[in-house]
């Protein structure tokens, strides 16, 4: 039986520094296909395979190839008051420090601001976008940091529509590539021909709103919705309740690591964390402190490696390839040090993500699992339209967010929908 990495040990082989708090959850550089970062770039051997991978073995994968760029919807360039319209609040041109390109639009207002462009022609010349085979993505810059979350509308001509929603964490206030997965729809909107989109952004209790956004596109859509099942924080209920439930049907999932609570009451022993990896489960990244972006840089870098070290040092490589920002909490300095160690990062966003290639690995959204019936909806639209549902748990039980019965009924839609489930590996190594 394999023993604990203990502390001494790992802030020695890691030359780590500096006492952690034990902290729960809940709940930029742009490392898109544009972005400089290449942490999640691939150099080609010539055939075929990459030099961070064993093509044999997938699951050895240390990077992650370039995704499709996308086309552009509007990159928000030349003369953007002739094409976008703003219904609420004001827009106005930024050329000093765009995504892309020579200028980007900042969005300014309080509480709410809206913007809308229309895609048809009265000649019938242009159909409008096609979304059919397509997920939206967008640049988008908070500059006053505060929490928000940014709507888009696609609309048709009969005024049916699809939204996606996405929420932000207030102290992500660089350009992010964001990938829009779709939360509800009114209608059954004609997906070929978008005639009408609209973006508008929101902030808790009436804040002012001083928001960039650049680069709309639209990205390769998967062939089949998915869904992937996460645990944070290393609670038992994860290894005694979910993983009996998960295990009967054949799938996996993506438990988030706390390296200081391993093996105390109520938390997941080393020997459950071996046993749900051998079934297929992927250990992930989640440091033992939160809100990481109000600590300084080099506190975060320690926590982010000590965390990893913890999971390579008993075995869990695998799932050490992916993190899980501690309250869905994350800043510029933040994404830089997860993409220097890891391949993914997982965060609270609201919505579904892109289900075959996202455009930022570093802000691939999850949703709660608290609210079954929510969940229930959302893995509907991710079967509908090729997306993938990611939920977050912590606790379940009768006093927890998540009842027994709640997340039963989750599993047994997911079981009857048209869906995938993958684990964070199966998802990251079919890129």
């Amino acid at each position: 039986m394999s023993r604990p990495l203990s502390r001494r040990r790992l802030l020695a082989t890691i030359g780590a520094a500096g006492t952690f708090s034990v902290a729960g959850c809940s709940g930029v550089l742009n490392t898109g296909p544009d972005s400089g970062n290449t942490a999640d770039r691939t150099e080609s051997n010539g055939d075929g395979s990459s030099n961070g991978a064993n093509p044999a073995d997938p699951s050895t994968q240390t990077s992650i190839p370039d995704g499709p760029v996308g086309d552009v919807i509007d990159d928000f360039e030349n003369s953007v008051s002739d094409r976008w319209e703003a219904v609420a609040g004001s827009m106005r041109v930024d050329s000093n420090s765009p995504a892309k390109g020579s200028q980007a639009l900042v969005l300014e207002g309080t509480e709410q601001v809206q913007l809308t462009q229309s895609f048809f022609s009265d000649d019938e010349s242009d159909s409008g976008v096609d979304l059919s085979a397509h997920d939206l993505s967008m640049a988008v810059r908070f500059e006053e940091p505060t929490r928000g979350k940014i709507q888009i509308h696609a609309r048709s001509i009969d005024g049916t529509e699809i939204v996606a929603k996405r929420y932000l964490p207030k102290e992500l206030d660089g350009w992010t590539q964001l990938d829009f997965g779709y939360t509800g729809e009114s209608g059954s909107p004609s997906l070929d021909s978008i005639t009408e989109i609209v973006v508008a952004v929101h902030t808790e209790g009436g804040q002012s709103i001083t928001v960039g956004i650049d680069e709309l596109r639209k990205i390769p859509k998967a062939d089949t919705g998915k869904v992937m099942f996460q645990f944070d924080d290393s609670v038992a209920d994860a290894y005694e309740k979910a993983f009996p439930e998960l295990k009967k049907r054949g799938w996996s999932g993506g438990i988030a690591v706390m390296p200081e609570v391993t093996g105390k009451e109520g938390r997941l022993s080393l020997e459950n964390m071996q046993e749900m990896a051998e079934a297929g489960w992927d250990m992930m990244s989640h440091t033992s402190i939160d809100k990481l972006p109000t600590r300084p840089e080099q506190e975060q870098k320690s926590a982010i490696e000590e965390s990893k070290a913890y999971l390579t040092s008993n075995g869990f490589e695998k799932g050490a390839r992916h993190f899980v920002a501690p309250n869905g909490r994350v800043d510029e300095t933040t994404i830089e040090q997860i993409s220097n160690n890891h391949l993914a990062n997982y965060m609270f966003g609201g919505c579904p993500a892109n289900a075959k290639r996202p455009s930022n690995m570093y802000t691939i959204p999850r949703v709660m699992g608290k609210s079954p019936d929510e969940v229930v909806d959302l893995v509907d639209l991710a079967a509908k339209h090729n997306q993938l549902v990611i939920i977050q748990y912590h606790h379940i039980g009768a006093d927890a967010p998540t009842s027994m019965e709640g997340f039963k009924q989750v599993v047994n839609h997911v079981e009857k929908a048209d869906v995938e489930v993958v684990s964070p590996s199966d998802f990251v190594d079919s890129i």
